[in-house]
């Protein structure tokens, strides 16, 4: 044996060490990774992990992001949409809110003052609101419980048919607008809101939006069925354009029907509350939007 050189068994014990070091290596590097789960409970402000990255702490809630220009494009023959979005937005698609203004089925525009507000409010808070026109019946404003005769029952149809219209063209639309297409909800004002309920409440099941936000509205109760969607109403209780109680029964009448609705009282307020909302109006409908659509639909 050389000087310096060692043992046949010194030799066994080395490779022996060094195979064992490999394989613990191999597996270490191919194990999957230890998975650790801290439970904290719901927090309001996180929306949970989405494929869309819209996850951000705060977002659909606080007001944290910069609106962009207000863009408008065609949803359907003779009507537009004006589209609201967030600026510097680092999601792929984000929940989706048509609008629809109110007017008395005759009367008003997409691109209010009301409606303006609204889609700031929630552009500036993560949403994508499309604020649309639709086809106005001829003559005095009216509501649903007046909506008697071939005319005004057309007009009541030909609302709710183009805000159906306009949820199809979103979802169709849903990467150029940078939506969700699964998670795409409804919401207006008077008859604004009384067209958002019809077109939610009538859809066909493969249409059915997420929830519905009504601000001083009204439903038709055959326009409920099993297990409808659900729903938030804002009602000022001196409302003497559309009573405050219109608000209460519907409410009442889709929970005994299987949904969940849920009555936002403004105490005091009259119908003025279906032009620029409150904060406290804002603040309701985004944190609804976020529970029953962000968080996942219905």
């Amino acid at each position: 044996m050389k000087s310096g050189s060692r043992p046949a068994s010194t030799h066994l014990l080395l490779c022996s060490a060094l195979v064992l070091a490999a394989s613990l290596l191999v597996a270490c590097s191919t194990a999957a990774p230890a998975q650790i789960t801290v439970s904290t409970g719901r927090l309001a402000s996180a929306p949970p992990p989405s494929a869309c990255g819209d996850n951000q702490p705060g977002r659909y809630e606080a007001a944290g992001f910069r609106p962009r220009p207000v863009t408008t494009a065609g949803y359907r023959h003779g009507l537009l949409a004006d589209v609201y979005q967030p600026a510097d937005d680092p999601a792929k698609c984000r929940v989706g809110v048509v609008w629809v203004h109110g007017g008395g089925f005759t009367r008003g525009s997409r691109d209010g003052d009301a409606e303006h507000a609204w889609g700031a409010a929630l552009a500036s808070r993560g949403y994508v609101l499309v604020s649309i026109d639709y086809r106005l019946a001829a003559g005095e404003p009216f509501g649903l419980d007046q909506a008697t005769g071939q005319d005004r029952e057309a007009g009541v149809a030909h609302a709710i048919a183009d805000a159906q219209t306009a949820l199809r063209w979103v979802r169709s639309s849903a990467a150029e607008l940078g939506v969700d297409p699964d998670r795409v909800a409804i919401g207006g004002t008077s008859a604004g809101a009384m067209t958002a309920a019809g077109a939610a409440l009538t859809a066909p099941v493969d249409e059915r939006v997420c929830t519905f936000v009504s601000v001083a509205g009204d439903i038709e109760p055959g326009w409920v069925g099993a297990a409808p969607a659900t729903a938030l109403f804002i009602h000022g209780d001196a409302d003497d354009v559309v009573p405050y109680q219109s608000s209460v029964s519907a409410v009442d009448l889709l929970n005994g029907a299987g949904g969940r609705a849920e009555l936002v009282t403004m105490a005091g307020a009259g119908h003025e509350i279906t032009g620029v909302p409150t904060p406290d109006m804002v603040t309701a409908a985004a944190r609804w939007l976020r529970e029953h659509a962000a968080d996942g639909c219905g």
